[in-house]
């Protein structure tokens, strides 16, 4: 008698509403498919209120797909292939790298062949069609009755009984009259902001602080609460659509076409009156025409969002974020504390240069990192904090698995693309190679993050290649316009500095005096984890999922 066969179980569930005892039911019924197909289970792989629409953030998807390149079972059992994915690309992609590895797909209705893969990815992607045009078609429905298919608007409660049904709550309502009155006086927004803050009074979302965003935030036309023609007395449905980029995952919102807008006339909610409506909209429009239309919240969109220091500036005062608000006549970029810029409470206001902030880290990482004196004091400076710097250690290392998973769903897409591909691939490798980049060095920072969970004893040859690496790395960053014409060497860099700290302190400092930048480090790398981890070359990517392409194969990400 041969040796039973080993399979793994997936189960999901797509919605908050939903139960964990879904995941149990489902399990039980794969355990019973199991013994029906002669395959004893091994492992069980979930993801609990996760969509089928996408790969992203998936993490038991992914954990299942990673097992698979060990082959280290022969089939994966599922309740149904809509469990897997629901798009077609996705369920073509699992389905193939299953297969290239030996491992065969189980539903209730036995083994998935091309053609249930093919189908089944159709059938399950015009069932999520199908379902947004139903529940758009409800909601559309409502707003023609005057009723609210959406969240609750500040300045207005819900009515009893009669569902999607508003009423005037007059204690909002006066502070929505107040807003209105004051920016139209020419009171700025962060200001007012600032105000209700300190006044302590609640936010619409029942926080204590309040944010200009609120007021005059979104990126498509007026969509704050200056913007909402339901304090005019009407509801406004379907101006926008929401679409999900195939690439990152994420959701993002356009324009829809104006004759699927929906405007429906409930005079009774009236707040505000169509002379200070008139007032407040000249002056934004005034405002818009001084600082340009693509400038209403200080910074043109895209502008800095991906800058070498993005996200990784901390105020020195209260420990937020600092963040690129605004862009001087002449270009540059200007960061301030977004505590206090936006919410009026953190007493640190003054701003800085980017560049000025890039050249203080660039020069003090030279001064001190490429000094092997310095790194031996920092060392001890950490055995001192290492129970504290545990706790950091977790909190990393789910911030990088989580985006190593995105970047893993972004690189197999790119191969797949590059394996069916007829066309000229270049610009995809280029694509792929800057990818490639960040998920290694990503990768290097999980190990070493469990690394640094034991205390360490520094070694001499360990602390000269950190030297000789930060020495190369100042190099090539402080060169940004022959860095900029290479961007995988970019991208390696920049990941390699992200990999040697965690983040900035930038602290209060009088006018026209120095930058002062603490630098958190990470003190793993000096355990010899390598800044410039060994990329897999194309073919390798290429093999991975089963792809042959013999004029691409040769074809190395450069170092």
């Amino acid at each position: 008698m041969g040796k039973q066969k080993a399979a793994v179980i997936y189960a999901r569930f797509s919605s908050d509403l939903q139960r964990d005892r879904s995941i149990d039911d489902q399990v039980t019924l794969c355990e019973q498919i199991a013994r029906r197909e002669g395959y004893r289970v091994i492992e069980v792989f979930s993801d609990r209120a996760k969509s089928g629409a996408s790969m992203f953030e998936r993490d038991g998807l992914l954990a299942l797909m990673t097992a698979a390149k060990k082959r280290a079972f022969d089939g994966v059992i599922t309740e149904s292939l809509s469990r897997l994915s629901r798009d077609p690309e996705d369920t073509a992609a699992i389905f193939k790298r299953l297969r290239f590895n030996d491992i065969t797909i189980f539903d209730q209705n036995g083994a998935v062949t091309d053609i249930h893969a093919s189908i089944g990815g159709i059938v399950n992607s015009m069932f999520l069609k199908n379902l947004a045009d139903n529940v758009r078609r409800h909601h559309s429905g409502r707003a023609r009755e005057g009723k609210f298919p959406g969240a609750l608007t500040y300045g207005y409660r819900c009515i009893l009984g009669k569902p999607g049904e508003r009423e005037i709550d007059e204690a909002q309502a006066a502070i929505v009259r107040r807003i209105f009155a004051e920016y139209a006086d020419g009171k700025p927004a962060r200001q007012i902001a600032a105000d209700l803050t300190r006044e302590g009074i609640p936010s619409p979302g029942g926080g204590k602080h309040w944010n200009h965003q609120t007021f005059v935030g979104g990126m498509m036309g007026r969509r704050g609460m200056l913007g909402n023609r339901l304090y005019v007395g009407e509801i406004v449905w379907n101006s926008n659509r929401t679409i999900r980029n195939p690439e990152t995952g994420k959701r993002t919102q356009r324009k829809a076409n104006p004759d699927d807008q929906i405007v429906t006339s409930v005079p009774h909610l009236r707040i505000i009156d169509q002379g200070l409506w008139d007032r407040v909209h000249a002056l934004c429009d005034q405002r818009a025409s001084r600082f340009g239309h693509d400038r209403r919240g200080g910074v043109r969109r895209g502008q800095y969002k991906d800058h070498l220091l993005s996200g990784m500036l901390c105020c020195g005062a209260c420990g937020g974020n600092m963040r690129v608000y605004q862009v001087t006549a002449k270009g540059g970029g200007r960061v301030a504390c977004a505590a206090a810029i936006q919410k009026g409470t953190c007493a640190h206001r003054k701003s800085y240069y980017l560049s000025g902030l890039e050249a203080a880290v660039l020069d003090g990482m030279k001064a001190n990192l490429a000094n092997p004196k310095a790194l031996i004091e920092y060392a001890r400076a950490y055995h001192a904090r290492w129970a504290e710097r545990q706790r950091e250690i977790s909190a990393d290392r789910a911030a990088a698995e989580k985006q190593l998973n995105k970047l893993t769903v972004q690189i197999d897409r790119y191969v797949t693309a590059i394996g069916e591909s007829d066309e000229p691939v270049k610009p995809m490798m280029e694509r792929l190679n800057k990818l490639e980049a960040e998920r290694a060095a990503l990768a290097a920072r999980l190990e070493a993050t469990a690394a640094e969970s034991n205390v360490i004893a520094l070694h001499p040859a360990a602390i000269d290649k950190l030297a000789s690496n930060v020495e190369v790395m100042h190099a090539a960053l402080s060169d940004a316009s022959r860095l900029g014409a290479d961007p995988a060497k970019a991208a390696r860099y920049r990941s390699a500095f992200r990999s040697l700290f965690d983040r900035f302190l930038v602290h209060p400092t009088p006018r026209r005096h120095a930058y002062e930048v603490t630098p958190i480090a990470r003190l793993s790398v000096i355990l010899g984890v390598d800044l410039f981890p060994k990329n897999r070359n194309l073919k390798e990517m290429l093999a991975e999922q089963g792809v042959t392409m013999p004029l691409v194969a040769n074809e190395t990400i450069p170092t």
